[in-house]
């Protein structure tokens, strides 16, 4: 028997040597490898394609990101420790961290491996989508931090890059619209599938310009402004000359703005430069139910911006009339108020037998509507969507009406808006709510103006305004306060108020035991955490903090 066992091995190890060549060339067929990947575009697209869910969910962050800004006020449980100046730097993490970085490695690890394969247009396209999305998450960083250093290699623990210093803002915003445009030049105008297109692309450096146009203007940082806003606008410009977008309109002003964000399909709609799709049993989430029990509400400070329906402010309109009765306060107002703050009138839940349930309002509750003022952008009151995590409607990701307000601003910035620009862009949106066009002109002086810390033109002003209506719960406010040097509009009394109470006649206070705010110019941007400074002494923390 020992011997057959000997015998037996002897064979197998003879076996096993004479096919080692080919065993070893054999890869684990649920794993990529570098020496089986990499060969086709359809390799790029597949890599890419985790990507795609980090790409801005912008309902969601109507949920979240208003909480920062003027717009809306959380609970009093979850008051924003950052925008009244009490948020500690934190020892690790807070934006910084390595899981915070891994998708720019991730995009550098492609970007590396696709340099060595040979470059046909389709292998082009897969670069150009990983260029777009190296872009998107650099925004983010620039935006948190201001100067971040730029990384090209895919790290390891032991890369000299690790312990590199940050680099200019304005050096990494040029390796950014280089990446950029790389994905403008090579990514398709139009395809069947919902993947990223030329005009994604376009939207995503128009944000990027008129953010970082206006920032380095009000900041005075970096210089370069105007160039960046014209790059801005020709991107713009771009998308509106091809014809393929447009408002989104049925011819109702009473309904048309709320629809558009309560839709189960939005593929082929005309707004959407890029959209994203749920669908049932694939794709599903719960952002429904949770703008249904928001645990916060819109701010006195927001309510005031909407104009009257003769296109007059609240201060100079005869037809206001005042906000005595809660009701009151939505009568001739700009159509797209009661589109986007719940009223008694609207249906707040309609159950699947039929029934319908409407809501007192204003209500003070901790967890449907802190604030008095519900914010009803984006909420479907059907039943079937409240059923945690099975809701379908689609969202914007880029939206032509979005982009039409940006690039009126970067115009008027320019000093280049024209009633012309005025008619293609701000009043295409008033239009869809028949609400009296804007005018070079203006046509009037509004007391209640904000009181920027960096004084603007009156056109400018009435721009600002429609791009806060039109935009709320999308996402952008903090980034619009941050941009222009307005943290102190954080200050005002009225963004910590909320509707006036029936009870005692006063409006409510949001939080008793803070009833001020003092703005800190640090806070327009994010400290490095402390651990990362120990980590690496060539990092520098960020000024105030």
């Amino acid at each position: 028997m020992k011997k057959i066992i000997i015998t037996i091995i002897t064979i197998s190890l003879f076996a096993i040597n004479a096919c080692n060549d080919s065993f070893m060339e054999k890869y684990p067929l649920d794993k990529i490898s570098d020496m089986n990947f990499w060969k086709t575009a359809n390799d790029i697209e597949l890599y890419a394609n985790q990507f795609y869910p980090t790409l801005f969910d912008a309902r969601v962050a109507w949920y979240v990101d208003d909480n920062f800004s003027d717009n809306q006020c959380p609970s009093n449980l979850s008051r924003v420790a950052f925008i009244w100046n009490q948020y500690s730097i934190p020892s690790s993490g807070g934006g910084w961290g390595k899981g915070d970085w891994k998708p720019i490695r991730d995009c550098n690890y492609a970007l590396v491996r696709i340099a060595m394969m040979n470059k046909t247009a389709e292998i082009l396209r897969g670069e150009a989508e990983i260029r777009f999305f190296k872009t998107f998450f650099y925004f983010q960083k620039v935006k948190k931090f201001g100067d971040v250093p730029w990384l090209e290699a895919d790290l390891q623990t032991d890369s000299e890059e690790l312990y590199k210093p940050r680099d200019p803002r304005k050096y990494v915003m040029e390796k950014m619209l280089a990446d950029i445009d790389f994905a403008i030049d090579n990514l398709p105008s139009t395809l069947s599938t919902d993947r990223l297109t030329k005009y994604a692309a376009l939207a995503l450096k128009a944000e990027i310009c008129l953010y970082e146009g206006t920032f380095r203007k009000y900041h005075q940082v970096a210089g370069g402004e105007n160039e960046l806003l014209k790059q801005g606008a020709e991107a713009c410009e771009s998308i509106i000359n091809s014809g393929l977008f447009s408002v989104w309109s049925t011819g109702n002003p009473d309904k048309d703005y709320f629809d558009l964000f309560v839709q189960y399909e939005l593929k082929g709609n005309p707004e959407g430069i890029m959209i994203q799709r749920y669908i049932t049993n694939k794709r599903m989430h719960n952002n429904v139910r949770q703008l249904g029990e928001p645990q916060g509400g819109l701010t006195k400070d927001f309510v005031n911006t909407y104009l009257c329906k003769d296109g007059l402010p609240i201060s100079l309109s005869p037809s206001y009339k005042g906000d005595a009765k809660f009701m009151d306060e939505f009568e001739n107002r700009d159509p797209r108020m009661k589109q986007s703050i719940y009223t008694p009138d609207r249906p707040y839940r309609i159950h699947d037998n039929g029934s319908v349930e409407y809501r007192k309002m204003p209500e003070y509750h901790t967890t449907t509507c802190f604030t008095g003022y519900k914010g009803t952008k984006g909420y479907s009151p059907y039943e079937r969507d409240r059923i945690p995590s099975t809701s379908t409607t689609d969202d914007f990701i880029f939206r032509y009406g979005k982009l039409l307000i940006t690039f009126a601003e970067i115009k008027a910035e320019l000093g280049e808006c024209t009633q012309e620009i005025l008619d293609k862009t701000v009043n295409a949106l008033r239009d869809r709510v028949a609400m009296p066009h804007l005018t070079v002109d203006v046509g009037f002086v509004d007391p209640d103006w904000p009181n920027w810390e960096i004084p603007i033109s009156p056109l400018l002003n009435e721009i600002r305004r429609e791009r806060r209506i039109e935009t709320y719960y999308e996402g952008i406010r903090w980034d619009d306060l941050v941009r222009w040097k307005a943290g102190k509009l954080l200050e005002n009394k009225l963004t910590i108020l909320g509707a006036r109470d029936p009870a005692t006649g006063q409006y409510r206070i949001l939080y008793p035991s803070f009833n001020e705010r003092k703005w800190d110019d640090k806070l327009y941007l994010y400290p490095i955490p402390l651990e990362e400074l120990v980590l690496n002494d060539n990092l520098t923390q960020n000024p105030g903090w």
